[in-house]
C-alpha cells in the first residue's frame, strides 16, 4: 500500500514585515533607513530570482514577506504563476492596496511587474 501521507517542514521565522512595523510603533520605534533598505533589497533579490526562474507572486504584501534576525523570507505562493503560462489570469487580487493599476482596472493580462509595483507599495509604506 502506497503511504498518502503529506509532510511540510517549513523554516520558522518570528515576524511578517507588517508584524514589524506594528511592533515597533507600539514601542514608540520607527524603523531605521538601514533596516528599510536591507529589506527592500532582500526582497528586490527574491523577486529577481523568482521572475528570472520563470515565476511571478502576484500577491506580495507585507503580511507575506517573513523577517527573522534581519533576514528576509517572501512567503505563500498560492497566486503565484508562471510567467510563459499564457494570459488571461484572474483579474482578483485578493490585497486591492497592493494592486497594479492594470489588475486594478481589471486587466487579465499582466506579468511580473505587478510583484515589482507591489514593491514599491511596500517600501513607500515603510519610509512613510
Amino acid at each position: 500500500m502506497v503511504n498518502r501521507n503529506l509532510y511540510l517542514v517549513f523554516q520558522y521565522m518570528d515576524d511578517n514585515i507588517y508584524q514589524l512595523y506594528l511592533n515597533k510603533k507600539r514601542a514608540g520605534l520607527e524603523l531605521s533607513e538601514e533596516e528599510i533598505k536591507s529589506i527592500v533589497y532582500q526582497i528586490t533579490a527574491g523577486l529577481e530570482y523568482m521572475h528570472k526562474h520563470g515565476f511571478f507572486h502576484r500577491d506580495m504584501k507585507p503580511e507575506n514577506i517573513l523577517i527573522q534576525k534581519g533576514r528576509v523570507r517572501i512567503c505563500d505562493f498560492g497566486l503565484a504563476r508562471e510567467i510563459r503560462s499564457r494570459p488571461p489570469y484572474t483579474d482578483y487580487v485578493s490585497t486591492r492596496w497592493y494592486r497594479a493599476p492594470e489588475i486594478l482596472l481589471n486587466s487579465t493580462n499582466y506579468n511580473s511587474p505587478v510583484d515589482i509595483f507591489a514593491l514599491g507599495c511596500i517600501m513607500a509604506e515603510l519610509y512613510l
